[in-house]
């Protein structure tokens, strides 16, 4: 695991690597790789604190289905249940299209003038504003298209149900009761004890990530762990004590389209299969970070891999790792 690590870093130039591997719950590799902090000399260990992008998704898509188990939301709600004051498609989306990607709802992200309000601090009234009149991409279930609007949506509706912020939710809920110690919503003015600073390449240097203001991502990116928590997650999650096993089974239940294709997508989670070892899995990228992590349940294995550079390919670390320690054949 080292190996593989320390090739990559040096081929992708990344500062810093934090990874974990568990097997049954016991650990196989914890350590810190390079550097959590490049200007300040502070190396990265297990216990960095990174920016996990898009794994966030799991832990949103979780606490809609730990609402819907207490009966205060019902999957084939409309979206306008919910919010109000949206176009007439909300009537048609539910919340199942939005758990999904199935939406057609246009994502943020994929709007050009969005890249130039990605540093301000946003309400959730201006960003709505981003793309609620944008044109559809596709009828409710018709195709499949990654969607952080559709993310972002859901954060508000476990607000509306909860009379919580989204971030005072999840700590309720899964943080403290779960012992997840260094997991966090990741504003940018909170202190946040061993946080990693990200970096991008750029023509063979290292900088300084741009800036984003993290109520942009929201509920589809906004936190930060640590590798050691995500394994924990990621089993826990699995195991019936994060949501109930009829609902981690719905979670991880590939996505059927209106005409009867399927997309390996579930709720917050990707399905699928590494040299035959069934696979539940999810990465991220935010600006400064790329992460993965993976749970093989045949095997009872998690793996995380997290790096504070938009250079790295931490899917792949990930993949590699969890070949050598399931005794899959290499690449």
């Amino acid at each position: 695991i080292d190996s593989i690590v320390e090739e990559a870093m040096r081929e992708g130039q990344i500062p810093g690597v934090s990874v974990a591997v568990t097997r049954g719950g016991e650990p196989v590799h914890v350590r810190g790789y390079g550097y959590a902090d490049l200007e300040n000399d502070v190396e990265a260990t297990p216990e960095t604190v990174y920016r996990i992008g898009s794994v966030t998704k799991q832990f949103t898509s979780a606490a809609i289905m730990r609402l819907v188990e207490e009966g205060k939301i019902d999957l084939q709600d409309p979206v306008s249940e919910y919010i109000h004051g949206l176009p007439a498609w909300s009537d048609e989306v539910t919340i199942h299209h939005l758990l999904n990607h199935t939406s057609g709802v246009k994502s943020y992200t994929s709007v050009p003038e969005w890249l130039e309000l990605m540093p301000l601090e946003m309400t959730h009234e201006e960003m709505l504003e981003v793309f609620k009149d944008e044109p559809v991409d596709f009828a409710p279930g018709d195709d499949w298209s990654y969607n952080n609007s559709g993310y972002y949506m859901l954060g508000m509706v476990i607000e509306s149900v909860t009379d919580q912020t989204y971030a005072e939710y999840l700590e309720e809920e899964f943080y403290e009761p779960l012992g997840l110690e260094g997991t966090v919503y990741c504003g940018e003015a909170r202190l946040i004890e061993n946080r990693a600073e990200g970096y991008v390449v750029e023509d063979g240097e290292i900088y300084n990530d741009p800036p984003i203001d993290m109520t942009q991502p929201y509920s589809a990116g906004s936190l930060c762990s640590t590798v050691v928590d995500l394994t924990r997650w990621a089993r826990l999650l699995a195991s019936g004590e994060v949501v109930s096993p009829a609902s981690y089974r719905t979670m991880t239940t590939p996505t059927r389209l209106n005409d009867g294709t399927e997309h390996p997508y579930g709720y917050g989670l990707f399905t699928g299969t590494l040299e035959g070892e069934p696979s539940i899995a999810h990465g991220g990228g935010i600006n400064g970070f790329i992460s993965y992590l993976a749970y093989y349940p045949e095997a009872d294995v998690s793996v995380a891999v997290l790096s504070n550079s938009q250079s790295a390919n931490s899917s792949a670390i990930a993949q590699e790792i969890a070949r050598r320690v399931l005794g899959l054949p290499e690449e």
